[in-house]
């Protein structure tokens, strides 16, 4: 048993190392499109319609959710690649091969794309700091929350990835994966409000927005990354993060298992 757990973790980590190796050739493109559209938004949000009075803490307010937003638009490049794979070369099947389960193979692409997100989404906040500079201070961070639940976020990215790679399928599928998962998980997610202010709006749209796990990734991150304030609980979205990725990954293997027809 002990020797098992042993090759599959060997297994595991060299799987992880070959994920990332190529994951980081592209590492700096990825956090310099990144930039881009953060400085947009930043520059519109934080200081252009400061003039048509939107509220002046409302670029932190943006920053927060890019930062938790990152991983989110990490999902259709790696679907494409994935799916790429699939119909191509089918570098899967060999990994699948190899001497451990197709858990470990499916969990170190789960922590190569987790990785990669943490990163890109750390890389925000220098660049946050330069544009919003005394609008926004380091003081107001709790960094073991900020780190915990861009830990968790993307953990659940990554097995977003799976499970929507394993429900389209195919390349000719892919235009769904936009238009049917990320955009609308995204827009009513709560990237451009809080959860509290839609409350106030509709409590029956504030309810049914609960649905949406982005919107625990908006609040938890802007409550560790401005402070609680207004947000849902840092802890509650923590928890309900958790159960989704239990949910996403039971979706996921299973979809995976047919998709990939793998025991």
């Amino acid at each position: 048993m002990s020797i098992s757990v042993f090759r599959f973790t060997d297994i595991f980590c060299k799987l992880v190392r070959t994920h990332f190796y190529i994951a980081q050739q592209q590492l700096v493109s990825k956090i310099f499109n990144i930039y881009i559209w953060a400085f947009c938004s930043l520059i519109v949000m934080g200081h252009i319609m400061q003039e048509f009075g939107l509220a002046n803490d409302y670029g932190c307010f943006q920053l927060a959710t890019i930062v938790g937003t990152v991983g989110l638009f990490e999902i259709y490049g790696n679907c494409f690649k994935l799916i790429a794979d699939f119909e191509g070369d089918q570098h899967i099947n060999y990994l699948l091969t190899l001497p451990t389960s197709p858990a470990v193979v499916m969990w170190s692409l789960i922590t190569s794309y987790t990785c990669v997100g943490i990163i890109v989404s750390i890389f925000m906040l220098p660049l946050g700091k330069l544009l919003l500079w005394n609008s926004f201070s380091f003081a107001t961070v709790s960094w073991f929350k900020l780190v915990l639940i861009l830990v968790i976020a993307n953990i659940f990215y990554g097995i977003f990835t799976l499970a929507v790679t394993a429900h389209v399928g195919a390349l000719s599928k892919m235009e769904n994966v936009w238009c049917r998962f990320i955009f609308p998980l995204w827009f009513m997610g709560g990237f451009q409000f809080s959860w509290a202010s839609i409350y106030k709006f509709s409590q029956p749209l504030a309810y049914f927005l609960l649905c949406n796990p982005i919107l625990y990734v908006m609040e938890g991150t802007r409550a560790a990354l401005l402070g609680q304030g207004d947000c849902l609980q840092w802890e509650i979205c923590c928890m309900v993060l958790c159960g989704f990725i239990i949910a996403g990954w039971l979706y996921g293997r299973y979809k995976m298992k047919r998709l990939l027809d793998f025991v």
